[in-house]
């Protein structure tokens, strides 16, 4: 076959434009997951049969709990939220072929803030060379490509941007850091000037080797690994039916997962081909798979620390027995002090924002004791008494560490943040001192305790048991 060459080797631009008519007219740029070679990994969702599963009783028709996936979903990452309009980014690496696709207000996710003058227009390509040059200007991008082309896209639609070419072990590159799948920038309001995000939609298998290479120390164990990578599955599966309404399923940093993009950490790679399709279930629904770093000894229930939610109530998040195992972790105890009317002023700003009376009314701070435990003895609410009779402010455990932690365009955070909801506080003259335990919400998977148990010799299955009492770990895709 023929092919028409630029000076560098490199196919010309209208070769690719030609190569790229049937992603013109298609509804989507469909990318392809990484080959695995059967020999390194064994059959059924690299575990044996008789370790996983099946998927339990049947799901009643009413229950509102997410479904198991029945194959494997895509999942959108929000890898950059960017506050600036004029912040530029860069997409591709030089000499690389980018295709930049704009779909049409047909599949734009909210149709009601689409903002193409030309309704009903459907998907467009368009090839650039790489590095691609992005940001917004007044009521659109700015896009601009190596060699000085610039593409006009109406308004502020969505944008999609792809290698043009796949190639073997090449991602796209976003800002230095690389991602497999594809990207979407979104502009946050309707003009733009709220910014934009950069959301990776990635097939779930390619996202989770990156995600368990940036939660987990690249020293621990196979079995903490591979119990990562299960309840990090669950986690993303839950979320892209919960936050299905937006534009993103997930972000990259704490408040969601990290998520490292392409990883070459082989334990983590590993993770994800071993227990491919394992996920959380009870009664036949997905289990969200909630993790923190370190429970500090006693189990949250996710009701407490996430709300009232039907995602939340279910027998495996309400905590396994008090006294976990991982008292060796570095933040099993920890002090931090603030200063009273620091203090204070957190928790009035915080009261502003919640609309919470009195909170926001709070001169002074004279005790916060803890008002209630769950059944592992953990702290689910505290009581702040202000005194001269006033009645004490409840708040929930989390609720009371963000508060304390409470930050704004006028007030910084603070030097260090509370490392978790379960201590005592105790005001010592214009000293605020906080004892706790742990590191994180405690809600499921304390990840030191699971490290303690893989070096003790159990199994994932045996790790995800133990830290999420009555669960089945299936197999809802191969």
């Amino acid at each position: 076959m023929s092919r028409h060459w630029t000076d560098s080797g490199r196919p010309s631009r209208r070769v690719f434009l030609a190569r790229l008519t049937t992603i013109v007219t298609a509804p989507a740029v469909i990318v392809a997951c990484r080959d695995t070679d059967p020999a390194e990994v064994p059959d059924r969702a690299r575990v044996p049969d008789d370790e996983i599963s099946d998927d339990g009783p049947s799901p009643a028709a009413d229950d509102p709990r997410p479904a198991l996936p029945g194959s494997e979903p895509l999942v959108r990452v929000r890898v950059r939220k960017v506050r600036q309009p004029a912040t530029r980014i860069e997409i591709g690496r030089p000499g690389e072929w980018i295709a930049l696709r704009t779909p049409g207000d047909e599949e734009a996710p909210d149709r009601a803030n689409a903002t193409s003058a030309r309704p009903g227009r459907g998907p467009t390509t368009v090839v650039l060379h790489g590095p691609v040059a992005i940001s917004q200007r007044t009521g659109g991008w700015s896009i601009l490509d190596a060699r000085g082309f610039r593409p006009t896209v109406d308004g502020m639609e969505l944008i999609e941007l792809s290698l043009a070419e796949a190639a073997d072990g090449v991602d796209l590159e976003v800002d230095g850091h690389s991602y497999p799948g594809f990207v979407q920038l979104v502009g946050r309001g309707g003009s733009g000037a709220d910014g934009y995000d950069v959301v990776n939609h990635v097939a779930l298998e390619s996202y989770l080797p990156g995600v368990v290479a940036g939660e987990l120390y690249r020293h621990w164990h196979p079995s903490t690994f591979a119990a990562q990578a299960v309840a990090a599955r669950s986690y993303a599966c839950a979320e892209r039916s919960y936050r299905g309404h937006s534009h993103y399923d997930l972000t990259n940093t704490q408040r969601s997962q990290v998520y490292e993009g392409t990883t070459e950490h082989e334990r983590a790679l590993e993770s994800a081909r071993l227990t491919r399709g394992v996920v959380l279930a009870h009664d036949g629904r997905l289990v969200p798979g909630y993790y923190s770093a370190c429970c500090g000894g006693r189990a949250a229930n996710a009701v407490d620390a996430f709300g009232m939610h039907p995602f939340n109530d279910v027998a495996p998040l309400r905590g396994r027995r008090p006294l976990d195992v991982c008292v060796k972790a570095p933040l099993f105890d920890w002090r931090i002090e603030r200063p009273h009317d620091e203090v204070v002023t957190r928790l009035v700003a915080y009261g502003r924002r919640r609309e919470n009376e009195a909170l926001k009314n709070l001169r002074r701070v004279r005790a916060i004791d803890v008002h209630e435990v769950n059944e592992h003895g953990r702290p689910v609410s505290y009581a702040i008494a202000s005194g001269a009779g006033a009645d004490p402010v409840v708040l929930g455990a989390e609720s009371l560490r963000s508060a304390v932690d409470y930050a704004d365009a006028s007030l910084p955070r603070p030097a260090k943040r509370l490392w978790s909801a379960a201590m005592a506080v105790t005001i010592d003259g214009t000293t605020v001192r906080f004892d706790g335990h742990g590191h994180g919400h405690g809600v499921g998977m304390c990840q030191h305790g699971a490290e303690t148990l893989a070096r003790d010799s159990k199994s994932f299955e045996a790790i995800l048991e133990w830290y999420y009492p009555g669960v089945n770990v299936v197999r809802a895709y191969v």
